[in-house]
């Protein structure tokens, strides 16, 4: 076994291409021939290297680990393409499923031959790739003109994101040395990260058709009625400057990376957590301004949802003109109303609790008026809340302004009248919850000077701050959906957390932050990488939840983690010689494997055992692991 190296030039082209091949001498009916083995690439390792990596690779075939290089570089190389070996011969040997109730087979076995090796992370994969294909996303990617070949790397972009979230250059590490993914999903054609890259750019070249397949193939699964449209946004930041990204800009960052430029995802889902459309916006873009564009673009590509829906949006987007556009287009909506819509301090006294537990009570006051019906609600826990950041910002207001007071008379500190009044100004800017409760008066020295100085800062509680107090935890949720109770409208409201739940999931569990990319494509498909890892993460846990497990999916992950592919290998005695057998097979699945599998509809067992003879030697002499290996 050697390796040579090759030259080949494309026919349009006079660019020289060099290859290393590793192959070895057989003798045919022809006389002797080189029969290839394995194609290395191109390797940047030095010619006088060729040998010793071919000893290296032979020697792991056959066991003879006395003569593995002490490079590691050379060892590195070695066992990849040892990894390579394996799967080429695997292809060549048709699948065996274990059948425990077969009869048994006995060989001679040199025991401390027995080696394990090439472990990979099996179990999340497992969970991961039955639903990728229970949702049919190879039907609609290829129906979109994806090629077969590209089929595994578009499954290892997504299944990635939900079993190691991180980089695409992360993601396919991870696929190449720590994941058995591609003996789940099929080895594709190319598997460098340039492939990787060009696979995403075409993966979000199917956005529309894959988001309006995966709604249609969620709903068919688990009969949802889709009657509920939550909309809401979120953003994530960039690493670097990405000068060359229209939509990266600075905005109100929800992480509080105000250094990092933002780019804005938008996101529907129904009232069971299940996303409908997403779209992308800059990083400063308005939330109020994106309502219309996102419903007429999601009726484009779902026209079944123009009808009899009711859409659930925050403040923040319910303005005037959206609500206006909602009854146009004859949607139904529940919406928190921006101030107190009349309510005075008399209905804060009429209020009935509707729920009641042990760690909080609700408390609402309706009134209904022009078609529509305002709910005055009234949370403990919000309520201990909004006391809190009242308390803290009034007596950082009041600090400061103390502060400002005792300067007028000590020397360094700011003392002219119109410089205290901008400060004071900025003040209220700061702490707005507590400059509403206070009268803030600033006296000038009764001088005719140029510069006027101030002599005094005084303030005062306003006479309604007893009243500001009593709509601490409240707010109004305003809604035309006369026929629903106060508590079905306050818990159709509520379902605005599951988004936020979906939002959570994608940065914490998703890799949706933080975003590395400069090209505005690359970013772009990134964010959409991580809402399609979303459908696989939110079907897994609506099927456990189903079965009575309501467990997180980071929990189910780690759980899994433990259930792994690996490489058995042994020398095996047939006559005269030594024949060094490779086993490739699943660690047994742990009882808590197995409850999970179950409540999936899963087998235990997720892939099946491969058994190869790769090389023959003569049985000499006994061939005996490492010091440090085993018996």
């Amino acid at each position: 076994m050697y390796i040579k190296k090759v030259r080949k030039s494309h026919r349009n082209s006079k660019k020289v291409y060099e290859y290393l091949h590793l192959v070895e001498n057989v003798r045919t009916e022809r006389g002797p021939r080189q029969r290839l083995i394995l194609n290395l690439g191109s390797l940047d390792i030095p010619a006088d290297k060729y040998k010793e990596l071919a000893n290296c690779i032979e020697a792991m075939i056959t066991g003879q680990m006395q003569l593995f290089s002490a490079d590691p570089t050379i060892e590195k190389h070695a066992r990849k393409a040892l990894q390579k070996i394996r799967s080429k011969q695997s292809l060549k040997q048709p699948d065996k499923q274990v059948n425990h109730s077969a009869e048994s087979i006995y060989k001679n076995v040199d025991i401390t031959s027995l080696q394990a090796g090439e472990m990979r992370s099996l179990g999340p994969e497992y969970v991961c790739h039955s639903i990728w294909n229970e949702l049919k996303f190879n039907d609609i990617l290829t129906a979109n003109g994806i090629s077969e070949h590209l089929l595994p790397l578009l499954e290892a972009l997504v299944v990635g994101r939900l079993v190691t979230p991180g980089s695409e250059r992360h993601t396919w590490q991870w696929a190449e040395n720590r994941s058995a993914i591609y003996e789940l999903s099929g080895t594709p054609l190319r598997t460098s990260l340039n492939a990787l890259y060009r696979a995403g750019d075409s993966l979000f070249g199917c956005k529309d058709a894959l988001e309006t397949h995966l709604a249609r193939q969620e709903k068919e699964l688990f009969s949802l009625p889709e009657r509920m449209c939550l909309i809401d946004l979120t953003n994530t930041y960039f690493e670097g400057r990405a000068a060359g990204n229209p939509k990266a800009k600075r905005g109100r960052s929800k992480e509080k990376r105000s250094d990092c430029k933002l780019l804005t995802l938008a996101l529907v889902v129904d009232e069971h957590g299940f996303a409908k459309y997403s779209r992308l916006y800059p990083g400063n873009q308005a939330e109020c301004n994106t309502l219309k564009q996102i419903i007429e673009n999601m009726i484009q590509i779902r026209p079944n949802l123009a009808k009899d829906r009711t859409v659930v949006i925050d403040a923040s987007i319910a303005t005037k003109e959206n609500i206006e556009y909602l009854k146009e287009n004859r949607f139904h909506y529940i919406v928190v109303s921006r101030g107190k819509a009349d309510f005075t301090v008399a209905d804060t006294l009429e209020m009935k609790i509707i729920r009641q537990t042990d760690e909080y009570s609700l408390e609402v006051k309706r009134r209904e008026k022009n078609g529509q019906a305002f709910l005055l609600c009234r949370s403990s826990s919000r309520k201990g809340k909004d006391y809190g950041i009242r308390n803290r910002q009034e007596q950082l207001f009041i600090d400061r302004l103390q502060y400002y007071h005792d300067g007028l008379s000590k020397k360094g500190h700011t003392k002219l009248y119109d410089k205290v009044i901008e400060l004071i100004g900025r003040l209220r800017e700061k702490y707005p919850q507590a400059s509403k409760q206070y009268d803030v008066t600033v006296t000038a020295e009764d001088k005719t000077a140029k510069s006027v100085k101030a002599q005094a800062i005084v303030w005062k509680k306003r006479v309604q701050y007893d009243d500001i107090s009593r709509f601490d935890g409240c707010y109004v949720l305003r809604t035309d959906r006369l026929d629903l109770t106060d508590k079905q409208i306050w818990e159709t409201y509520v379902m605005l957390t599951r988004l936020e739940s979906a939002f959570r999931s994608m940065k914490s569990s998703l890799g949706l932050r933080p975003n590395f990319h400069q090209n505005p494509e690359r970013a772009d498909t990134h964010l959409f990488i991580s809402v399609l890892a979303y459908h696989i993460l939110h079907t897994i846990e609506y099927r456990l939840h189903q079965s009575g497990d309501h467990r997180s999916w980071k929990t189910i992950r780690d759980i899994l983690s433990t259930h792994q592919r690996l490489t058995i290998e042994y020398n095996v005695k047939e006559q005269n010689q030594i024949e060094r057998h490779h086993l490739r097979l699943c660690s047994s699945a742990e009882p808590e494997h197995k409850q999970i599998y179950k409540n999936l509809g899963l087998k235990n067992i997720p892939l099946s055992r491969k058994r190869y003879a790769v090389k023959s030697v003569v049985a000499t002499k006994s061939v005996k692991p490492p010091n440090d290996a085993d018996p």
